[in-house]
């Protein structure tokens, strides 16, 4: 029996913002991690432990980029949220998968996500989906409610689709300039503003960058008539984009990527602060 109000647990405040949203007076929200972190090299915590033991659902990114969840859910030991259980959700479930090798992979390639990019949140329509999974989650395991989910899912979706309108149009100012960022870490971003991604300073991902390859993305841009942008995520190096961009009279960009940092505060935030210091 789900008692009120409905605990959630997120990996991400990403996350927790549009569970709240969704669920409004009816749940109770907790972040695993919080602010800008790379998903892929978290620590547990037996607090963390704790707060899966209680929760009567897991909202995790899934695609192979928070294994440290299924540790959690094996020694909380709570059958609401094993997998396929009413309360376990798989937020990148619904979402159309961006980078999808369609060749054999193999480690000299670097880093490369089997099932795509992972960094899907970066695009707000995305949002709206995970929204919509998060309503259909808690009507199943709270019918009852369920006006008050179809309510809050739609009130969050025509938030998102107007800020979009107006995200769209601050965007139009730099959709001529070339995009460069350290890690393949925007590319939702970049799908859902219709920006130039140049590349990456990486060669391959989870590589560190090499000099030759540097050299060569410098010698591109020179070249190049339109104006750069190097935005790298602030969970990875800032000194190497900032030096590219020095030598390549670029803008440099080291931004947050998530809900929970540089005073972001909610889902639809993190946007209007990635858009203002894009276009600033």
């Amino acid at each position: 029996m789900i008692g009120a109000p409905i605990e959630i647990v997120t990996v991400n405040d990403n996350f927790a913002s549009i569970a709240s949203a969704v669920g409004g007076d009816l749940v109770n929200v907790q972040s695993l991690v919080h602010g800008s972190r790379d998903m892929h090299n978290i620590q547990p915590k037996p607090s963390m432990v704790v707060k899966v033991r209680s929760a009567d659902v897991l909202i995790r990114l899934g695609m192979s980029q928070d294994a440290w969840v299924d540790g959690l859910i094996q020694v909380a030991r709570n059958p609401r949220l094993f997998y396929n259980a009413s309360g376990y959700l798989d937020a990148s479930q619904r979402i159309k998968k961006l980078e999808v090798p369609t060749e054999d992979i193999d480690g000299s390639q670097g880093d490369i996500h089997q099932e795509g990019n992972p960094h899907y949140w970066l695009n707000p329509l995305n949002g709206i989906i995970i929204a919509n999974h998060i309503r259909d989650q808690l009507i199943t395991i709270d019918p009852t409610h369920q006006a008050s989910y179809k309510k809050n899912a739609q009130a969050f979706q025509e938030t998102m689709t107007k800020k979009m309108v107006g995200w769209t149009q601050k965007m139009a100012s730099v959709q001529s300039s070339n995009f460069l960022s350290y890690h393949k870490v925007w590319a939702y971003f970049f799908d859902a503003f219709r920006l130039n991604d140049a590349g990456t300073l990486e060669l391959f991902p989870g590589v560190p960058p090499t000099i030759k390859h540097i050299d060569q993305l410098k010698t591109t841009m020179k070249r190049s008539a339109q104006p750069t942008i190097v935005l790298t995520a602030r969970f990875y190096p800032r000194k190497v984009g900032e030096s590219f961009a020095n030598d390549t009279d670029a803008t440099f960009l080291h931004l947050s990527t998530d809900v929970g940092a540089s005073g972001i505060e909610t889902y639809a935030g993190l946007f209007d602060y990635l858009i203002e210091e894009i276009t600033r």
